[in-house]
């Protein structure tokens, strides 16, 4: 990976946020022959088929000769282990290509959920960029600031699995959960975990909550967090160095974001007298906990990023006042009791859409209450809507991934703001 001149690359897969792109661009500028394959034809991908066109193209998978014809290969971290040919080139991922260049100073984020805002919230609090998973590209990156840039890395469990035998290093590093998820890619959850928690094998120090200490390897060293009291963030001696006004994101589990952000970024250096003022810099990001409309007495809350029963139960605890809740999509192996039980105690509606709507229905209806069905996020925001009577919050948060019917959480976001305003327009003053 480091002296790419002459090398015959293949990138097996474009990436939905540019990952394939970046690598082909990286190696062609390392001097590697560059070629890419992908299931869906280059012409059918937009702008992304036509940069990718600048080198030869072919629609494939595993069965594709290119994949034994290689030198390298650089896959798309979305290709699940089962998908691999018995016999291929050697194997890396785009991130796998950064680390190898890469020199500066890093500190990784990863976790079931909250690793986007807690990577947004540390690159904020030490004035470093973020890049990685659902950021910019890791190599784009490295194009725009060179190697010696110090870098948040927001890193999935599936780039880990793909960064397992190069094990890069890292200052420090951040779990944020450790839950159930993505069992669609992984073929189970010790896999999962494992993928996970190997990075804290590559790491000088880590900080997580004091419960997932027991889950880290041995011999991980453990910084504790700042923890959020009574509205303060306090300092290890007592101080305060910020307080939960100065975090602008709702839920209690962004504070506990925060926490875990403060704590690490203090270690790699920064001035605790800095980190009330960074803090009160950090916005949400799009798709979590965001507020995308407001109509009367309704507001409409887009938490499309909550892909899990337990991040969509961090979205039920962190909103107020009357509530209904869209939940449903299509399946990552997750179980719904939990859920189900959380809207009840909330005392929220449910909405079910999606290909697990009538599994979380069912099991709400276990539970005692009375969900409505909808065939379609138009619906479900109608329904939601309605039955607020003209004062609440309809939150979308699905606990379910968005494939069934969406491009990814994004579009199904989007869609869900553009139904609130279509259905429930402001009045204009006569």
């Amino acid at each position: 990976m480091n002296d790419l001149a002459g090398k015959r690359v293949l990138v097996w897969g474009i990436g939905r946020h540019g990952g394939g792109l970046a690598a082909a661009r990286f190696c062609h500028e390392q001097g590697a022959v560059v070629r890419l394959l992908d299931r869906t034809p280059a012409a059918e991908l937009g702008p992304d088929g036509a940069e990718a066109a600048r080198w030869p193209c072919a629609t494939g998978g595993a069965g594709h000769p290119w994949l034994i014809e290689s030198n390298l290969i650089v896959a798309s971290p979305a290709i699940p282990p089962r998908a691999w040919p018995d016999q291929h080139a050697p194997v890396t991922c785009p991130e796998g290509l950064f680390f190898a260049h890469h020199r500066g100073p890093r500190l990784a984020v990863t976790g079931t959920k909250g690793k986007s805002t807690t990577a947004r919230i540390a690159g904020a609090l030490l004035g470093w960029p973020v890049a990685g998973n659902s950021y910019e590209p890791l190599l784009d990156l490295y194009r725009r600031l060179g190697p010696d840039t110090p870098v948040v890395c927001e890193l999935s469990s599936f780039q880990l699995w793909y960064l397992r035998e190069q094990c890069p290093r890292f200052a420090a590093a951040i779990l944020t959960t450790l839950g159930r998820d993505h069992l669609d890619w992984h073929p189970d959850i010790a896999h999962y975990e494992a993928s996970k928690l190997a990075l804290f094998t590559w790491v000088e120090a880590t900080v997580t909550a004091p419960a997932l200490v027991p889950r880290l390897p041995a011999g991980a060293r453990a910084l504790p967090p700042v923890v959020c009291t009574d509205g303060i963030f306090a300092a290890m001696d007592g101080g305060t160095l910020a307080t939960r006004a100065d975090l602008g994101l709702l839920g209690d589990h962004n504070a506990d974001n925060a926490g875990l952000a403060i704590a690490a970024a203090l270690h790699l250096g920064l001035d605790p007298a800095l980190v009330k003022e960074r803090l009160r810099t950090v916005r949400p990001l799009p798709h979590r906990l965001q507020t995308v409309h407001r109509a009367g007495g309704l507001s409409f809350i887009d938490d499309s990023i909550a892909t899990t029963p337990e991040s969509a139960m961090a979205g039920l605890a962190a909103v107020s006042g009357p509530l209904a809740v869209i939940l449903g999509g299509s399946d990552k192996g997750a179980t719904w009791e939990a859920l189900a039980a959380a809207v009840l105690r909330r005392g929220a509606s449910a909405v079910t859409m999606g290909t697990t709507g009538p599994a979380i229905a069912a099991a709400v209806r276990a539970a005692g209450g009375e969900p409505s069905e909808a065939e379609d996020i138009e619906v479900a925001v109608a329904y939601a809507g309605a039955w607020l009577r003209g004062a609440g919050t309809v939150l979308l948060s699905p606990a379910c991934a968005s494939f069934d019917r969406f491009r990814g959480f994004e579009h199904r976001g989007d869609c869900f703001a553009a139904a609130a305003k279509a259905l429930f327009p402001v009045a204009t003053p006569s």
